[in-house]
This record gives structure tokens, C-alpha cells and sequence, in this order.
């Protein structure tokens, strides 16, 4: 059965759509029903498997994606998954060597667009209605005065990512992490969290600074990944130095998670409490990777562990989300 199929029949018990979010049977609490996309650079692909009990199999594979065999998309660092009118889903990827895309996911996996912003590309979001992308890059080498910035594509034509043209660049200083939430998007920095209001749209789309938040000294934060809190839409979840911290969207106050620990570059939690994270193993040739994923209960208690059996390598893991199209 092919991924588009297999989707569609996975989805009809939930929903009944072909391609719906497996997020909204996530909302029911089941053990095992949700679904896991990881960045795996050992051979720099994208994977997705089941959540639960399910090995993570060449034959329990849903989807792969293969990033093209050029410098520029070596070492791939975020995956997001998003409902477009034109495409049904697509992928949004960035890479380590330079590159950004979006990849039709189900015919013929086709990359409908790329680019290089420059620097080390570590997030990617798209803005419904609008189509622009957003994307946030940590400092190139040439530009130390300018270190970490987003930037912003708009469409010339809605429904032709084609056409998506940079028009806008804003300083964040280490910029690692976006996020929208249906509403504002979000950004993740070295010290910072900033709420955008996105305005415009096309060639005019440009991002607006609504708030911003400065994390706490002494410890220094080092921001690294920003995701929905599926069991509560009120917070997003944040990872950076050696915490793992719920972020209250309204008051700015941070909540410490009893899974914090160093070195974690993702977290997702989906409805029932559930959560895994990707934790840098801080050993060998890919240090900020790690061969297994870590679950957790929904009291925060480390339950199971996955890494890839029966591909024949070691899978080395990036960032690791919620299969999902939802934005909270």
C-alpha cells in the first residue's frame, strides 16, 4: 500500500478524510495512534513510523523522503508538516548545508520549491491563506555583525510555491526555532522568543513584533526547538541549555518539564501527555545526534526507546515531531 493510501485508510477510522491530521486521533488519548517523522542524517533522509509500540522497520515505514545528493541539503534539521489547498500535504524542510524546501508528499514526492537563505537554515513555517514561508537561520560565517536572522518568502502567485521570492530579513540572534499557531508566528533565539503578526500578503507579507520575551540570567538559554503543546494550546514547548520548559503564550512565564535534561534539540507532547524527545548522544562523528528517540509517559517518566532496525546502519537522529498538520 502506498503512503497516500495508507494515510487515507488510517484517517477514515478517525476522521474519514483522506490525508487529515493523525493529530486529531491523538486528541482521543489512544496509545499508539499517533505518528513520528525524524531528520535521520546518516543517510539524510526524512522517515516517518508509528508512535506506540510499533519497531521502526523498513516494513512499518508510512513515508521517505530522500534530500537531494548536493552539499547545500546535507545534514537535514527540521521537518514540518503542513494542509495546503493546491497540494493536500506538504513537507517543509530545511538543511544544515544551506537549503529550504517544500516537498509534495504522495506524488512523486516532488520538491515544489527551494532556497538558500543563507547561514545554517535550522527552521522552516508556512502562513495558510497567504502561502508565504518563513524560515530561521543561526549566523553565516561572513555576516558576524548579523548573527541569526529570518527571513521571509511571499508568493507572487498563492497557489505556485514556485513563485516564492525573499522580501524580508529580520536580525534574531541565534535564530533555531519557529512556530505558528494559527494566529501569530513565533520565534525561537539564543536568549529570546519573539510574537509576530504576519501582515499583508504576497509580495507585501512582512512579519510585525508584537511582544517579546528575554529567558532569565544567570543560565544561559541557548534556544533550540519550538513546538506545539498538543495537550494544551495555551504553551508552546521549548528546548535550550538543559531545560525543557512550557512556554505560556499570554504571560510569557516558563514552566520547568520533569523530562529536562542538557543537550535536548526536541520535544513534542501529543494530547494524552505522551512525549519523546531527540537528545544529542555528545559522541562521534554526528555529536548533536542520537541513534534512539526517547518516549515518555504522560507523567513525564521515560517509558521506551526507538532507533531504526533492519535498514542495515545506524539511523542518526536530528529533530524528531508529531506527524501532523495541526498548529496546536
Amino acid at each position: 500500500m502506498n503512503r497516500r493510501a495508507l494515510l487515507k485508510s488510517v484517517a477514515a477510522v478517525t476522521v474519514g478524510a483522506p490525508l487529515e491530521s493523525l493529530a486529531t486521533a491523538t486528541r482521543a488519548g489512544a496509545a499508539g495512534t499517533y505518528h513520528v517523522a525524524v531528520c535521520e542524517q546518516t543517510r539524510n533522509q526524512i522517515l516517518i513510523h508509528p508512535g506506540g509500540p510499533v519497531l521502526w522497520t523498513p516494513a512499518n515505514r508510512l513515508w521517505r523522503w530522500q534530500a537531494p545528493a548536493t552539499s547545500d541539503w546535507n545534514l537535514l534539521s527540521d521537518i514540518k508538516f503542513r494542509e495546503t489547498t493546491a497540494f493536500g500535504w506538504v513537507a517543509l524542510v530545511t538543511a544544515s548545508g544551506g537549503r529550504v524546501g517544500i516537498v509534495n508528499m504522495g506524488d512523486g514526492d516532488e520538491l515544489l520549491w527551494s532556497a538558500a537563505p543563507k547561514g545554517n537554515p535550522h527552521s522552516i513555517e508556512r502562513i495558510p491563506g497567504i502561502s508565504a514561508v518563513v524560515t530561521a537561520s543561526t549566523s553565516p560565517s561572513d555576516k558576524i555583525t548579523y548573527p541569526g536572522f529570518l527571513t521571509v518568502y511571499g508568493p507572487t502567485n498563492s497557489d505556485d510555491p514556485s513563485t516564492l521570492t525573499n522580501v524580508q530579513e529580520i536580525a534574531v540572534e541565534g535564530a533555531h526555532g519557529l512556530w505558528y499557531d494559527g494566529n501569530y508566528l513565533w520565534a525561537l533565539g539564543t536568549w529570546t522568543i519573539t510574537k509576530y503578526q504576519v501582515t499583508g500578503s504576497h509580495l507585501d507579507t512582512r512579519l510585525v513584533k508584537v511582544w517579546g520575551h528575554t529567558f532569565p540570567a544567570p543560565d544561559p538559554f541557548n534556544g533550540h526547538s519550538l513546538d506545539a503543546d498538543y495537550s494544551d494550546a495555551a504553551y508552546l514547548l521549548v528546548t535550550g541549555g538543559g531545560s525543557v520548559q512550557r512556554f505560556n503564550k499570554a504571560t510569557g512565564a516558563l514552566t520547568r518539564m520533569p523530562q529536562s535534561d542538557s543537550g535536548v534539540k526536541s520535544f513534542s507532547r501529543i494530547a494524552s501527555g505522551e512525549s519523546f524527545w531527540q537528545q544529542a548522544s555528545g559522541i562521534g562523528k554526528y555529536s548533536w545526534c542520537n541513534s534512539e528517540i526517547q518516549f515518555f509517559d504522560s507523567a513525564g517518566n521515560k517509558s521506551f526507546r526507538r532507533s531504526l532496525e533492519g535498514y542495515g546502519y545506524t539511523g542518526q537522529f536530528y529533530r524528531a515531531r508529531l506527524s501532523s498538520v495541526n498548529f496546536s
